[in-house]
């Protein structure tokens, strides 16, 4: 299993200012030093990831929302899915955010 050393916590301080996504998908760009909110659609703890982060193909994926992958091509995955291989190529690939 692969360690996640990129996932953060609510109440985790920022430590590099950026735009971060939480695991259902919602966006929210974080300065350094402020904390980790919680999830502003449940309210409850979540996890935070920056919205540069790249996942390869066969990761599971943390937080749901639409991605895109080194080629240009957009999905909509779900927590508990694996990023798939690429579409067109068949090839594994890099995917973020979109």
């Amino acid at each position: 299993m692969k360690t996640v050393i990129d996932l953060h916590r609510t109440h985790d301080e920022v430590m590099e200012t950026g735009s971060y996504v939480c695991e259902v998908g919602e966006k929210r760009q974080l300065q350094r030093g402020d904390t980790f909110p919680p999830c502003p659609q449940t309210g409850r703890d979540t996890t935070w990831r920056h919205t540069k982060h790249k996942h390869q193909t066969g990761d599971k994926v943390t937080e749901a929302g639409q991605y895109i992958n080194d080629d240009g091509e957009k999905i909509q995955l779900n927590i508990g899915d694996k990023f798939p291989s690429c579409p067109r190529t068949g090839s594994n690939t890099s995917w973020m955010h979109a």
